[in-house]
């Protein structure tokens, strides 16, 4: 017969009221009492007196209630205690769980702060939201159809009287570099630009001094930046001071206003302005020119998808039903035009411009660094909590809940991911003037450590040490105690999630470093190409106007110098987009007008850059129709589109559109990249033309560089004294082209280091752990006859399969993701298998030496020694 408990209610009351340290002892008394009562009376009576017994307990009431009301701190002061005993007891695995996190967490901050510095572009703006870009596409026939950022002069003032949805325009045309002068003193302003008086109501820059309202009242008014006013008036109030602009009209302008300089996070950057009112009788009518910038301000709730679907038809308006097979027009946002320009070409106020795809790459690494860095703490501290079953078991044999040790587990965790932060906040602060460097921005750790972005920060690091945390603090808590006390609380030999974590974490670095890999290949391929001409020992000097009426002399004199070989002249630098010209050319009897590239150049140019002439003969000044302006070479892509082959185009009647006299196509030269590589060679003619130059380039000696620079220096000076010797190498010129891809394949580099450096930590952590459990294994083995080499093998082979399983996993997702990359280039390196293999093979032996040096102890060490631990 089942012995009679007493009732279940009162026992609970009664653990409710009594102090757990004497509950036992009391609560067992009183079971006693009642079973003794139950031989002597009826159940209810028996029942009725333990109820007595219970509330006669509340005179121990107060003291359940001292012995339960103790202070929280003492028991996290413990848990920190154990934590930083812990920490101080295995210095090897606090250095790579605590490190290891602490570079993926800077990784992470940095890219962070770049990603924000980008995304940040044209935001200081209040009227961001409603400010728009005009854009143009223009399809020319034999040039390929294209995006531009130019626009033409009268289309904004006519967008403003046609479309109530247009509310106000300003236009930005910039004199790039202007010569200023004050007091027979001359100074450069770098970016020179004319723009509506309506642009500082539209955009928020700065005025210090001057009036928004009335500073461009004045045709003849000048607003300076104050780096500018600095340099040309030094202490002195620039305010009403009268400046010379060289522009062609050498006009007196007076000095209304200053601003504050450019931020750098604005795609226009300029250090001085003037009025477009100097300019506007002559090209208010000017439809068949772009050559400005047009941004226009939209109504609150305007649909700009609706009003850029009219603009056809503003087109036609204004310039005829044909005007469509050439131009249509689109409206690019303003917070768009840093980020998302990179197919727009003609693209000259874009300060910085970067691709908002290798932003997203950012995005994409930081996450995965600190996922791989994330991985490796859970890894570690799983691992680490399998060798503390016997201090699990010790506490639950004294009484600790399972909620203690779970949360014991759980602030370990958190407290090394904190201390993690504090030690990437460290390394940041050491790699942020390096990376500013790097990518050519200024950013600032100080934006971390606004309110809102700081509280992120804390809530993810949080995060982690949660996620890292839960899973051996769930396994711990759930241990047998005496299980735990004899050391097995947690089975080695299940080890499949930390494997696939492994796995996965390896994976994302082998990914990374075969992307990198491929940057860096086609980065490197791009720039030493053979471009078609050759750029190298090639000065750079820009011409004006001033120094046009004296271009003659200037050649002869620098060609006098002993150490430059050559000298021409271009009114475009290679390297550029080049601008298109109408063009005319004879077919049969037909006179048939079209659009495409060209470039003025001396009659010296083709020889100078070594170009090949593939069919006739270059330019040359021997010739009374090449000095006229009468003669063209074409290159092959124009050669194609004109006749079915080269020698088809030679002697074609061939001009300018819109010139009386056509002339002649004498040569035929070899297509050669002056854009860059990611884009085809378009169609393109050559010719020599009286319009004067944009820049004399200069061929020095190879062996005496700097006293080839001297030289044009010296002549420069001597016929120029007004104009300060400025000049730039063309291959660094060609370079700069690809500074947006430098920055990116420099920065995933990195991180591709970081990555696998990460993960062999990781590897390394856990390598040690398990060959630490393994000890008595090796010792026996050791006995029985295994060499080192076969030890070492027994440990490694387990952790070098898994490096082969995340290659065979990252290898065709990777391949996938690069080809789809390449196919944006014209020019493109292949994808081989060679690649592969060598990240590959690399990636085994990087994770086979790692885990093979802790294998080494083990094997080399005395199996004696081993086989005594414990």
């Amino acid at each position: 017969m089942k012995q009679q408990a007493p009732p279940l209610l009162l026992r609970k009351l009664l653990k409710r009221i009594i102090a757990y340290e004497i509950y036992d002892e009391v609560e067992g008394d009183l079971a006693e009492l009642f079973h003794e009562r139950l031989n002597e009376m009826s159940l209810a009576k028996a029942k009725w007196l333990y109820f007595i017994d219970v509330l006669c307990s509340l005179r121990n009431f107060n003291l359940k209630r001292k012995l339960s009301f103790y202070n929280p701190l003492v028991m996290y002061k413990n848990y920190f205690k154990i934590t930083f005993r812990n920490l101080l007891k295995h210095k090897g695995y606090s250095f790579i769980n605590i490190f290891g996190l602490a570079l993926g967490m800077a990784s992470c901050l940095l890219i962070l702060l770049f990603v924000n510095n980008e995304l940040s572009f044209d935001g200081f703006h209040k009227k961001k939201a409603s400010i728009y870009r005009l854009d143009e596409v223009q399809s020319f026939g034999a040039v390929s159809e294209q995006k531009v950022a130019l626009s033409m002069y009268p289309m904004g003032p006519n967008l403003l009287l046609d479309y109530p949805e247009v509310i106000d325009f300003t236009r930005f045309w910039g004199m790039n570099r202007t010569l200023l002068k004050h007091n027979n003193q001359s100074f450069y302003a770098e970016n020179l630009a004319r723009v509506d008086t309506s642009f500082l109501k539209m955009f928020d820059f700065e005025l210090v001094e001057g009036n928004k309202a009335n500073v461009f009242e004045e045709p003849n008014n000048i607003i300076i930046s104050e780096s500018l006013a600095k340099v040309i008036f030094g202490n002195e109030n620039p305010m009403d001071q009268l400046i010379d602009v060289d522009d062609d009209r050498e006009n007196q302008m007076k000095v209304a206003g200053v601003f504050a300089d450019t931020p750098d996070n604005s795609h226009l950057q300029f250090d001085a302005l003037v009025s477009t009112k100097l300019w506007d009788e002559e090209n208010r009518g000017n439809w068949g020119w772009s050559f400005l910038n047009t941004y226009i301000q939209l109504a609150d709730n305007t649909d700009a998808e609706r009003l850029e679907a009219k603009l056809d038809d503003f087109l036609v308006k204004y310039l005829g039903e044909d005007i469509l097979n050439a131009y249509s027009l689109f409206l690019q946002p303003l917070t768009d035009v840093h980020l998302d320009s990179m197919d727009i070409t003609h693209d000259y106020y874009n300060h910085k411009k970067f691709d908002r795809s290798s932003v997203n790459i950012f995005l994409i690494l930081a996450f995965f660094v600190l996922l791989i860095a994330s991985i490796n703490f859970m890894n570690l501290s799983t691992a680490r909590a399998a060798t503390r079953s016997r201090e699990v078991g010790v506490r639950k044999s004294i009484g600790a809940f399972k909620g203690q040790i779970t949360g014991q587990f759980m602030i370990e965790s958190i407290m090394l991911s904190f201390i993690a932060l504090i030690i990437a906040f460290l390394l940041s602060w050491a790699a942020i003037a390096p990376l500013n460097g790097i990518i050519d921005r200024n950013l600032d750790l100080s934006l971390i450590f606004q309110p809102i972005n700081l509280v992120l920060v804390l809530i993810v690091t949080t995060t982690i040490g949660l996620l890292s945390g839960v899973y051996p603090a769930l396994v711990m808590s759930r241990f047998n105690t005496i299980m735990a006390l004899k050391g097995s609380g947690m089975k080695s030999g299940k080890s499949f999630f930390r494997n696939a974590l492994v796995v996965f974490q390896y994976a994302i670095a082998i990914t990374i470093i075969i992307g990198t890999v491929l940057a860096t290949e086609q980065l490197n391929y791009m720039q030493n190409l053979d471009l078609g001409f050759k750029k190298d020992l090639v000065v750079a000097v820009n011409m004006y106007s001033d120094t046009n009426t004296k271009y003659d002399v200037l050649k002869t004199e620098l060609m006098s110098q002993k150490n430059i070989t050559n000298v021409t002249a271009t009114k475009q630098r290679l390297g550029n987009n080049l601008h298109q010209n109408g063009m005319q050319y004879r077919s049969d009897t037909a006179l048939i007008t079209g659009v495409t590239s060209s470039v003025v150049v001396d009659h010296n140019f083709m020889d100078f850059y070594e170009m090949e002439i593939v069919e006739g003969r270059a330019l040359s000044g021997e010739y009374a129709n090449d000095k006229a302006g009468l003669s063209f070479v074409v290159n092959e892509s124009l050669a194609k589109e004109l006749g079915a082959g080269g020698k088809e185009v030679l002697g074609m009647a061939f001009h300018y559109d819109g010139m009386d006299t056509l002339g002649t196509i004498v040569g035929v030269v070899k297509n050669f990249n002056y854009n860059k590589l990611n884009l085809k060679v378009d169609p393109l003619f050559l010719s020599y033309q009286e319009w004067g130059w944009s820049e004399v380039n200069v061929k020095l000696k190879a062996d005496n560089i700097q006293e080839g620079l001297a030289e044009i220096e010296s002549v420069w000076s001597t016929l120029f004294p007004q104009r300060p010797f400025e000049y730039q190498f063309l291959d660094d010129h060609i370079d700069k082209m690809y500074k947006s891809e430098q920055q990116l394949t420099k920065v995933i580099s990195i991180l591709s280091v970081l990555a696998i450096i990460i993960a062999s930590l990781g590897l390394f952590g856990l390598a040690s752990f398990t060959v630490k459990q393994r000890l008595k294994e090796m010792g026996i083995r050791k006995v029985l006859g295994a060499s080192v080499s076969e030890i070492v093998m027994i440990l490694s082979k387990k952790f070098t399969a898994l490096v082969l399983i995340a290659f065979l996993i990252s290898a065709p997702i990777t391949y996938y993701l690069m080809e789809g990359w390449l196919a944006g280039y014209a020019y493109s390196v292949g994808i081989g298998a060679g690649i592969f293999l060598i990240v590959g093979v690399g990636s085994w032996l990087i994770a086979l030496l790692t885990v093979s040096f802790q294998s080494y102890r083990v094997a080399s060490s005395n199996p004696v020694e081993t086989l005594r631990i414990e």
